[in-house]
């Protein structure tokens, strides 16, 4: 297929849009797919932030799939408290006139704040507490498949052959910015230890003296507390990416760039998939550190599988994930016994869940009802948020809410934003909580929570050597 019959087959895409358009008076969308080679997404993507772009990052590493999207051809959008069903509602509406060329679908991609209730701190106000954006220009890598997806917004008004050269000169911009050279530089700004907290441990351990306190009077079955550690760090993303590709493969790869900041991570948990009418979830709760060797590792994981305290936290997520499923859900499975899922740092109880969606089943409503989980919330889970706004002190903006895309058909996939960090200007900001019930112990959920904060910590200390060798 030459450039010059793909340039045709966009502006025949547009000029449709354009004819609908002047028939129903209002914008149509014009989605416009091509085969294209292969770049490294994630080359693309920390290329084009540098730049100040809007780029966003989707990748499972294990199965060799990434997108990553560019841009905004539109975004949904609602009010703090609003349903998130709202915003399918929408995007489907849009749908109804669009025009789609080519063999795709239009994917939109984005996230949700953990508290969505919250009014964004200045840490997160370049994220709104709920958004999916429609990319302008989107470029998919499936195994041995790599294509283009172009969608523009098309009025009576539009000038359908300068609007297709401006894409194509977009996208020529795109692929240049990665030829550069980017400033890959990671440097640190302050001399700290990586691996040493700023939280005060004193007191951050006592919050969690006082919120077990809480649980064995009755006023919860489980909390989950989280804290943040900031690092003075010049940072490029694309590195820092890289090593979570490399070293967490099984995990869900994303990175978010919205003006001036980034938020990215390796998240080890699927909140909710909807695919060909099945709902899975999973339940990933009771955590333990890996061993040193063999022996170690799977002496900790055996005394992990045998903890009560671990178990009986782990059994309260099943339980209320297994209430929402059903709610959804004509028939639902769910493993009688929890599995160990072993990570690089750390391993968790994991037990999977999924079921087969009842007819005219909304995604992002699902969605809602699911998240926050027991397992980054707590249960009661309306209380357990009552706690938290109350006593955590701290914004998660987008830290433990969903993240993930939505398609035309209405199916999609949204992970829980953990094992994650907030780059902005001169600064990184790492993210972990700990769930607790009446057996946890201060010592540990704080051990626990240093744990995970070493995904992205680990990351970083391999940037810096590497930029500290190449001097």
């Amino acid at each position: 297929m030459t450039v010059r019959f793909e340039f045709a087959g966009l502006k025949q895409c547009l000029q449709e849009a354009k004819s609908r358009a002047k028939h129903q008076q209002s914008k149509v969308l014009a989605s416009y797919s091509l085969p294209c080679h292969r770049r490294d997404p994630l080359a693309l993507f920390a290329a084009n932030y540098q730049y100040g772009r809007t780029v966003s990052l989707w990748g499972t590493p294990s199965s060799d799939y990434y997108s990553v999207g560019f841009g905004s051809a539109c975004e949904f959008s609602c009010a703090p408290g609003g349903s998130w069903s709202e915003i399918q509602a929408s995007w489907q509406k849009l749908l109804v006139s669009s025009v789609v060329i080519g063999d795709h679908q239009p994917v939109l991609c984005g996230g949700f704040a953990f508290d969505c209730q919250r009014a964004p701190s200045p840490l997160w106000k370049d994220f709104p507490p709920a958004v999916l954006t429609l990319p302008e220009l989107t470029l998919f890598c499936e195994e041995n498949r790599s294509y283009l997806v172009i969608n523009l917004m098309v009025s009576s008004q539009t000038d359908c052959g300068l609007a297709a050269e401006r894409a194509y000169a977009q996208w020529q911009s795109i692929l240049s910015c990665a030829l550069t050279t980017p400033n890959n530089d990671s440097l640190l700004l302050e001399e700290v230890d990586l691996y040493n907290s700023n939280t005060d441990p004193v007191v951050w351990q006592q919050c969690v003296v006082d919120a077990v306190a809480s649980i064995k009077r009755n006023e919860l079955q489980k909390v989950v507390l989280a804290r943040s550690d900031s690092l003075a760090l010049n940072c490029c993303p694309g590195d820092i990416l890289e090593y979570l590709r490399d070293h967490y493969p099984g995990a869900f790869l994303f990175a978010f760039a919205r003006k001036k900041s980034c938020f990215l991570g390796a998240s080890p948990e699927r909140l909710v998939a909807c695919k060909d009418g099945r709902i899975s979830t999973v339940a990933l709760a009771g955590s333990a550190p890996r061993g040193k060797g063999p022996g170690e590792d799977d002496k900790l994981g055996l005394s992990l599988l045998n903890s009560d305290k671990d178990r009986f936290e782990h059994h309260l997520v099943v339980c209320h994930l297994l209430s929402i499923l059903r709610k959804h859900c004509q028939s639902v499975w769910v493993s009688d016994q929890p599995e160990l899922c072993k990570l690089k740092q750390i391993q968790h109880l994991l037990t999977p869940l999924y079921g087969c969606a009842k007819q005219g089943v909304n995604l992002l409503e699902v969605l809602s009802d699911l998240h926050p989980s027991a397992a980054v919330g707590g249960l009661p889970r309306q209380k357990a948020l009552e706690y938290i706004r109350k006593n955590e002190n701290l914004d998660r903006g987008w830290y433990a809410g969903p993240v993930g895309w939505l398609d035309a058909r209405g199916e999609g996939e949204f992970a829980v934003a953990l094992r994650s960090a907030l780059l902005t200007q001169g600064r990184v900001t790492l993210f972990a909580g700990c769930g607790l019930v009446e057996a946890s112990l201060p010592t540990h959920e704080y051990r626990e929570s240093c744990i995970k904060m070493r995904v992205i910590r680990d990351a970083i200390r391999s940037v810096s050597l590497v930029a500290e060798a190449a001097e």
